[in-house]
This record gives structure tokens, C-alpha cells and sequence, in this order.
């Protein structure tokens, strides 16, 4: 499930965040354009956000045309253009984004998405919920997901050109039971600031700083191996 989020979260016009548990989502955005002032930003062009073990991308194609194992976009200054699986390869969807200045970078990108049904799984223990939770974003059909950013690589002209992201979770992933399944749709261990109600798959917050927090703690649970993205070319597809 972190898995799939992982390469979701950024690719969210591309594949749609078909999934999600243990994430932070919000109903309102977090960040403007302001809050990437003063930081390297993402060097637009095609972009392959993810690629599976053993996958055999041709990328000199255009990325609507990659395997289902390699996922991809166009990524312009303040939206991300990507298709979606199973669409005619000329329909695009837009995703805005802001890629936040700070250690680690944090990137908010809207999704379209009910959450509301992903909440299959009975959650327990009273430690994980906070209480005076504000409005649960898993009921919201564009909410705003976050994924922690670490530039790997800068162009000449100081844009990212690759980098390493993780979901912004939570709090620690729910224990697993014998079959591997998780045993909760969240974690039992909400991290301070953020607020989550009773069985559902994704927590909310309204401050940038318990969602700054998350994201440093978050490395801590980052899918392995690493997910990494990196520039393709300069290209309308």
C-alpha cells in the first residue's frame, strides 16, 4: 500500500491516488507558490516518477506510451500533466503542485480521489486518535497529498533534475498480522499535530509545521528500495 503511495503521490495526475493508508491529506492546501521561494525547483519536461524492479522502459517514447511498471509526467512550473492507465493516449490530466522550500523538500500535489472507501479496516487502540479533529479529509474527492523530497542531482542551471521521495505518513505503519496484511488502516501512534478519525485510512492537519515534522519522521518508514525520479528530457510528451 506505502508502495503504491510512493509513486502516487507525485504521479498523481498521471495515475490517480487510486489508494492510500497511514498518509497525511488535507481538504485545503497547505502550501502557495511562496513557500517554494529561494529553492531549486523541478526542471520541466518529462519526468519517470517510478519504475519496478526488472521493468524495461523504452523512454525515448512518449510517456503515455510506457509499461504499466514505469509511471511518468510532464512537469511544468506549478502542475504536473499525466495519463492515466486505460485512457486514449492524447487525454492528459492536470495536477497543481507546490514544491515547498525546507529539509526535506515537501511536495503538495491535489488528487481526485475518495478516500472514504478505503476505510475497510477496523482501527483500534484510543492512543492513535487525536482528540478536536478537524474535518476528515478522506471524505474530500480533491483532497491534498504530501510527499517528502530529497534533490539528488541539479542541472548546470540549478534544477532538479532527480530525487529520492517518501509519503508523508502518520505516525509509524500499523503491525502487520500473520498473512502480512496491515492489522489497522492507520497507525496506532499519531504524530503530534496531526489528527485522524476513528477508522479512517489517512490522517489531516492544518499546520505546516506538524506536516514539516511528519515529513522528517517519515524517512524513518520510507519504502525500500528508495523511490527515485529523475528528469527524462525537454518534451511535450
Amino acid at each position: 500500500m506505502i508502495a503504491q503511495l510512493a509513486r502516487l503521490a507525485l504521479v498523481g495526475a498521471a495515475l490517480g491516488l487510486l489508494t492510500a493508508c497511514n498518509v497525511v491529506m488535507t481538504e485545503k492546501p497547505l502550501f502557495t507558490q511562496a513557500d517554494a521561494a529561494g529553492a531549486p525547483a523541478l526542471k520541466p519536461g518529462v519526468w519517470l516518477f517510478f519504475e519496478e524492479p526488472g521493468c524495461k522502459v523504452d523512454e525515448s517514447k512518449p510517456f503515455t506510451e510506457w509499461p504499466d511498471c514505469a509511471g511518468g509526467g510532464l512537469v511544468g512550473a506549478a502542475e504536473i500533466k499525466g495519463h492515466k492507465q486505460d485512457a486514449p493516449p492524447d487525454q492528459l490530466e492536470t495536477a497543481p503542485y507546490v514544491l515547498a522550500a525546507g529539509d526535506p523538500r515537501v511536495m503538495q500535489i491535489q488528487v481526485d480521489v475518495d478516500l472514504s472507501a478505503h476505510a475497510d479496516v477496523s482501527a483500534s487502540g484510543e492512543d492513535a486518535r487525536a482528540s478536536g479533529s478537524t474535518a476528515s479529509a478522506s471524505s474530500h474527492s480533491q483532497p491534498y497529498g504530501y510527499a517528502a523530497i530529497r534533490p539528488t542531482k541539479l542541472d548546470s542551471q540549478g534544477r532538479i533534475v532527480a530525487f529520492t521521495l517518501w509519503p508523508v505518513q502518520c505516525g509509524p505503519p500499523p503491525p502487520k498480522d500473520a498473512n502480512g496484511d496491515d492489522t489497522a488502516p492507520a497507525t496506532q501512534k499519531l504524530l503530534p499535530g496531526l489528527t485522524m478519525k476513528d477508522g479512517d485510512p489517512v490522517c489531516t492537519t492544518t499546520s505546516t509545521t506538524a506536516l514539516r515534522a511528519a515529513a522528517r519522521a517519515s524517512e524513518a518508514w520510507a519504502p525500500q528500495p528508495p523511490r527515485d525520479a529523475r528528469w527524462i528530457r525537454d518534451a511535450a510528451r
